[in-house]
């Protein structure tokens, strides 16, 4: 409770009465709407880990492991579009939105060229990619095989995630639930018809759900695209609006986006190395990371919802200059995240058990998830809090270096030093590896703690240009 209060608390008595009467509703107006995309879009991975864990273990390794480049390159991406959103935000609390056109002009050419570079380096170079993470010449084979098919989705993603990213902080976020549904419902559709070979197709197993992966991608760029110029919204413009950007404007993105980007990028490379630290301990032990992280990213959606919907009031509260609002609506939205995060872990404790039946695992992978899901139990209240934080407060609040430094700091010299022994040199359990890996976000917790409450994060990054 001590906690709570020191989070909400603020020497204006009088402005906190006055402004706080509605300030869970428009929290939960644009997050339900994020949390829900973010649920179907880990339905969708939900059901691709399921239909293909029905191939057997080390399909499913495979799978998981091509997925880390997918993963790496999202996270990319994220960086990419949230460093943009980051002036997004607070253009749109301004109403200009001739340079919300230009950051989206930006951020569109950088992402398409990450996207190029992906596709090319997973179509010529696929198995010695999967080779990084596992020794197994089976998972390389079957991995090897889903990237070379999935690579074509990349360009496709690029696109997509970069629209929504700006429409997320221009608090338009239905558009982004239409088109995950949309996703969600071709994707098992074909994953059912490729891999297992109904309808007159031959059975194509893993290669099977790339290719549907890669459909569903295509359609789901084309429908966001369509539907923004179909109903007028603001980030529709020619090509010379979008490109129309000069020396000064691109410095300034580039000095509050380059953190935001390096951010994803290290902490993209951190996950990556927990992977292959975790596959190089058994392909037990990835295939068991593997469903426990699809679990985690369903009960994640919430967090996910809380974390945007804060980046993109506290931006455009900043843009306005209503720096008391940001910070009231930045300290609430902390405290919600740490009780979202409890109610998780007690949902994740009550089902953990019924939903690992559904995998249909082997007795030695179910008992390695149940505990790992035990350990994730410990430590879901850090990381929903963790997210609000560093994409939400600290980015919407134009405090990117901050954010960047502080998972520098817990991922680099705690996190992956600490998985890096307890998993290949003294060789513990994976539930246990798994909970050390955790240890960086009590450290994040503090970090992020300590800027929350000093007020320095508060940063109009739109002054000026």
């Amino acid at each position: 409770m001590t906690l709570f209060k020191s989070l909400v608390s603020y020497p204006n008595e009088g402005v906190i009465k006055l402004e706080t009467k509605g300030i869970f509703k428009k929290i939960f107006l644009i997050a339900m709407p994020i949390a829900l995309q973010s649920l179907i879009v880990s339905a969708t991975n939900l059901a691709d880990v399921f239909m293909v864990g029905r191939l057997g273990e080390e399909s499913l390794a495979g799978l998981g492991l091509a997925n880390q480049i997918m993963f790496m390159f999202t996270l990319i991406l994220f960086g990419i579009n949230s460093g943009a959103g980051v002036l997004t935000a607070q253009f749109w609390g301004k109403k200009d939105i001739k340079s919300i056109h230009m950051v989206l002009g930006l951020a569109l050419t950088i992402s398409l060229s990450i996207a190029l570079i992906f596709f090319l380096t997973a179509r010529i170079i696929p198995y010695e990619l999967i080779r990084i993470y596992s020794p197994d010449l089976n998972v390389i084979k079957l991995g090897g095989n889903y990237l070379k098919i999935v690579s074509f989705s990349y360009i496709f993603v690029s696109i997509y995630l970069t629209y929504v990213t700006q429409l997320r902080n221009m608090s338009l976020v239905k558009i982004s639930v239409y088109s995950s549904l949309l996703t969600l419902f071709i994707n098992v559709s074909l994953n059912y018809i490729f891999i297992f070979g109904k309808l007159g197709f031959r059975e194509m197993g893993v290669e099977g759900a790339a290719l549907a992966t890669s459909i569903a991608r295509f359609i789901e760029a084309s429908f966001i695209l369509g539907y923004i110029h179909i109903k007028k919204y603001p980030l529709v413009a020619n090509i010379k609006t979008l490109f129309n950007f000069n020396k000064v404007f691109v410095g300034r993105y580039f000095n509050i986006s380059l953190p935001v980007m390096m951010n994803e990028l290290f902490w993209a490379l951190g996950i990556t190395s927990y992977s292959m630290i975790y596959a190089r301990m058994s392909t037990s032990a990835i295939a068991t990371i593997n469903v426990v992280t699809s679990i985690e990213r369903i009960v994640f959606t919430g967090f996910i919802g809380i974390a945007h919907a804060t980046s993109a009031i506290v931006g455009n509260k900043v843009g306005e200059g209503n720096e008391v609002e940001a910070k009231l609506y930045g300290r609430y939205c902390s405290k919600l995240a740490i009780i979202a995060g409890l109610i998780g872990s007690v949902i994740i404790f009550i089902s953990a058990k019924s939903v690992l039946y559904f995998y249909g695992l082997n007795e030695q992978v179910y008992t390695y998830a149940y505990k790992t899901l035990m350990s994730l139990c410990i430590i879901l209240p850090f990381k929903a809090f963790n997210a609000t934080t560093v994409v939400g407060i600290l980015r919407g609040g134009g405090d990117t270096k901050y954010a960047l430094l502080v998972d520098l700091i817990a991922l680099w010299t705690i996190g992956v030093p600490f998985t890096f022994f307890s998993g290949l040199y003294f060789s513990l359990p994976i539930y246990f590896v798994y909970l050390i890996a955790g240890s960086e976000e009590i450290i994040k917790f503090f970090l992020g703690l300590n800027r929350i409450k000093s007020d320095k994060w508060i940063k109009n990054v739109t002054e000026n240009i």
